[in-house]
């Protein structure tokens, strides 16, 4: 099996080091959600989602956000391009500083916590979740093509006390029946490679334990990971990047007013696309998953309550997609689809998206709902999207 050095030689990037924090570090991820809200008679959707106690050390440290410098390693094959590194989108990630100290029980779906400081070129589109859970990060691979393998990059971590078994069975780069095996620590973290079978030494998924009982994984497969080693360094190089901070409120590119400001908010999810794709051609999907206020909410997959949705499309302030139906009627001037039981709308135009509403256990009035809703007047660059609330 690959020792760490082996890996780190592979990718040439230098040592972790060890130098001791005392305001301690906390490691994490999360696999993408692939799937979104289905309304105007069709789809929506998004891009696609223990041993031991923890040492308290210093990450390793991450490229500038502001203008990271790429990570040269060696090629994976002959002649290939070497393997590189970026910064994710700094709105899908926490600032780096300052770091939490130890793993909350629960996220905040309303700030973004998780920092993943490096991951390879070569992917396309990012996208990140927040669930009281856990929180993702995750992009596909930018060599993907309809029909092929799903390949890409996931990061999760999971929040104290949620056991392994919370992790989903499906992640890009996760073996299809993996074995877990021991392998060297992840800063301080003990550490297991969920190994293929069928490939001998191969570790392209590594779960770790980031803090006293919390977990995270990685997993990648993609085009800088053309051989079983050359995969299982950019898992290691990108887990060893990821930390838990302080946060940051999460931005969207709408304000919730009146009454959805008092909801509770069960899930965000926002996407971002390197150049326009997705599954219609936008450069960027926000979604906010909200129920009742005082809602107790209980691990799912998707929550019976509101969802507030906005995608832009470049170049088509209209935002329409096939699968839409038909406008039945107008929103502040806008032309939109209203369900027949008024519990979904679909309105194209309001600040060059395509925005919606639903109820999804159908039991509101979804065009109530949008009225509260507060698009802004150009969102068509994420930077500058306010937070939810404000």
């Amino acid at each position: 099996m690959n020792t760490v050095d082996d890996l780190r030689t592979a990718l040439r990037y230098p040592a972790q080091s060890a130098t001791p924090d005392a305001a301690g570090m906390i490691s994490k991820g999360r696999r993408r959600r692939a799937a979104r809200r289905a309304v105007a008679g069709a789809a929506v959707v998004a891009v696609a989602t223990g041993a031991g106690m923890v040492g308290v050390l210093q990450p390793q440290s991450g490229p500038d956000r502001t203008a990271a410098p790429p990570i040269v390693g060696a090629p994976p094959i002959a002649g290939a391009a070497p393997i590189t590194g970026v910064a994710p989108d700094a709105v899908l990630v926490a600032a780096t500083a300052p770091l939490a100290t130890e793993a909350p029980r629960r996220f905040d779906p309303l700030r973004r916590t998780l920092n993943v400081g490096w991951i390879p070129s070569g992917l396309n589109g990012q996208g990140a979740e927040i669930t009281p859970w856990q929180q993702t990060f995750g992009s596909q691979d930018a060599a993907w093509v309809n029909g092929g393998p799903d390949i890409g990059l996931v990061v999760t971590v999971l929040a104290k006390g949620r056991p392994v078994t919370d992790f989903t069975s499906g992640a890009l780069g996760l073996p299809r029946e993996p074995v877990a095996k021991p392998t060297e620590p992840i800063n301080g973290g003990a550490a297991e490679c969920l190994t293929d079978p069928a490939v001998p030494g191969s570790c392209s998924a590594i779960r770790w334990r980031y803090a006293p009982d919390a977990w995270a994984r990685v997993s990648y497969a993609g085009s800088a990971g053309a051989t079983p080693e050359q995969a299982a360094a950019v898992a290691r190089r990108v887990a060893e990047s990821v930390t838990l901070t302080d946060g940051e409120v999460v931005r969207m590119p709408f304000r919730l007013k009146g009454n959805l400001a008092d909801m509770t908010v069960a899930q965000t999810l926002v996407s971002i696309n390197d150049t326009p794709g997705g599954m219609y051609g936008e450069a960027w999907s926000a979604t906010v998953d909200l129920v009742p206020a005082g809602t107790t909410l209980v691990q799912q997959y998707g929550y019976q309550g509101l969802v507030v949705d906005a995608m832009f499309v470049p170049g088509d302030p209209s935002g329409r997609i096939e699968r839409d139906q038909k406008p039945n009627t107008t929103v502040n001037g806008h032309p939109a689809w209203l369900q027949a039981d008024r519990a979904a709308v679909v309105v194209w135009g309001a600040g060059d998206t395509r925005s919606m509403a639903e109820y999804s256990n159908r039991d509101g009035d979804a065009l109530a709902a949008y009225a509260n809703v507060e698009l802004l007047p150009d969102p068509a660059d994420p930077a500058n999207w306010p937070p939810v609330h404000q």
